[in-house]
């Protein structure tokens, strides 16, 4: 009969007598939660709402019935943590991820260009795509070619790089403001949802580099085919309790407690209980952790930085109409309100996607959208619809919906990645999760994920546990 060494059982019980806290049932929440779950940690995951998801949810809409994604959450093939999450908690099927790159992107006249990749060595795959992108000229295309090599050899490590926008590295590397316009900023305003005169240089590189240049797969694009509640949070919730986990959905945090020299004593709840554990992971909005801390901690380094970082809103417009107007999955529009437009009847596979028809508008940096009224903002886009789409002209519009997230994303401005806190606090027992912490991504759900595991791994080593760094998966395409 084979014996563990009682190193490894001496740990385990170590860790199975080490209870720990997690506040917020997000992304980062939920990874922390299963990293230490995994290890043999108690865990208790308090979630304010009803369901686990954080800002990645669905909703009925009380009209239709219908489920309703807050916004439309796309992966890259770079979200390697993701993408192995998601395969962890049996829910990757749920996700279809491009086998390659292939995106449309037309202009406001209807010109249709394509990004894709095409066989052969990366970078060099996504070179006929650049030379054949009608949205530039040919002197356009040439300076492309060199700012994309100019891209691929910077370290965007280098200080000066944090300190000055991605708009003012390309017009230093000759970009000129229709490329700028026309090709960096449908990168730039996808992922970092903010316009390429306002993210950092270093952030709008590491979007390049890892994002775009980062292997065949990298810019592969994914998304759910179910709706969003389905493709992660109730997935989640499963396998979390089917590792121990307590769940607890519906409690929110009113305050975090301390005694003596900053440790955590307890968390007290809006009914006004308290919960007690040997380590906390406070995995909530940057905007949300202060209103938690003890006066003590609400003046620390920590909470001052938090009070610098920025949010970027995201605007969503779901529309159904009584007919097909567009074919594809999904495609982008270049100077134009609309820019993600998104066939959920066909993502979703609608029954009846062949009579009606449910598209989502997805609108990044929507500081000029998100204090429009409904009936005027509703107008606007289908006004665009019926000049992008010709079939909308004669459809007619069935319902439509619209969610504002204000907040929906920290800012990648310059100098905002020297605020952003690390997993350890000024408290000894209390551990920070989150994708605006320090992950070296932005705001997205892959650096979610990432800031749960640099967590977990905080916690056990805080407990004498030796800790690895999270794993990097070799993306293999789903659907």
């Amino acid at each position: 009969m084979a014996h563990r060494p009682i190193t490894e059982v001496n740990n385990s019980i170590a860790r199975a007598s080490h209870s720990v806290l997690v506040i917020g049932g997000g992304l980062a929440g939920i990874s922390a939660a299963a990293q230490l779950a995994e290890a043999g940690y108690k865990v208790t995951l308090l979630e304010a709402r009803a369901t686990l998801g954080g800002r990645v949810f669905s909703f009925q809409d009380p009209q239709s019935g219908r489920a309703l994604d807050n916004g439309q959450h796309v992966i890259v093939g770079a979200c390697r943590n993701l993408v192995s999450f998601l395969e962890r908690i049996d829910a990757r099927h749920l996700w279809k991820l491009q086998p390659q790159l292939e995106v449309a992107v037309y202009d406001r006249g209807g010109r249709l260009g394509r990004l894709y990749g095409a066989p052969g060595p990366s970078p060099w795959h996504l070179l006929p795509a650049f030379l054949t992108y009608p949205h530039l000229n040919l002197k356009d295309k040439a300076t492309t070619v060199l700012g994309l090599m100019a891209a691929m050899f910077t370290r965007r490590q280098q200080p000066h790089l944090e300190d000055m926008t991605f708009y003012r590295w390309l017009r230093a590397k000759s970009q000129s403001e229709r490329t700028i316009s026309n090709l960096w900023n449908v990168l730039i305003e996808g992922t970092l949802n903010d316009n390429v005169r306002d993210v950092s240089a270093a952030m709008g590189l590491m979007i390049v580099q890892d994002g775009l240049l980062g292997g065949h797969s990298a810019a592969n694009v994914g998304y759910p085919t179910v709706p969003l509640s389905d493709a992660l949070a109730r997935p989640a919730q499963r396998y979390l309790e089917s590792l121990g986990v307590r769940v607890v959905t519906g409690c929110p945090v009113r305050s975090v407690n301390i005694c003596g020299e900053q440790t955590i004593r307890h968390v007290t709840l809006s009914d006004g209980n308290t919960m007690q554990a040997d380590a906390y992971v406070s995995a909530v909005p940057f905007w949300v952790l202060p209103s938690l801390l003890p006066q003590s901690l609400a003046g620390s380094p920590t909470s001052t930085k938090l009070s610098a970082l920025e949010a970027s809103p995201i605007v969503n417009v779901h529309l159904r109409y009584d007919a097909p107007v567009m074919t594809g999955d999904f495609c982008y529009f270049v100077n134009s309100p609309l820019q993600w437009v998104f066939n959920s009847s066909r993502i979703l596979g609608e029954a009846d996607a062949n009579v009606q028809q449910s598209l989502s508008v997805s609108i990044s940096a929507a500081w000029e959208f998100i204090d429009t009224e409904r009936e005027a903002l509703v107008n606007l886009i289908t006004d665009e619809m019926r000049r992008a789409f010709p079939k909308a002209r004669d459809a007619a519009l069935l319902e439509a919906v619209v969610v504002k997230q204000r907040n929906a994303t920290f800012r990648c401005i310059p100098g905002a990645n020297r605020l952003r806190p690390g997993p350890h606090t000024e408290s000894p027992n209390l551990f920070l999760a989150g994708e605006w912490t320090d992950t070296g991504w932005p705001s997205t759900m892959e650096s979610a994920v990432i800031s749960g595991y640099n967590a977990a791994a905080a916690v056990m080593s805080s407990v004498g546990h030796r800790t690895h760094a999270p794993e990097q998966q070799r993306v293999r395409p789903m659907g």
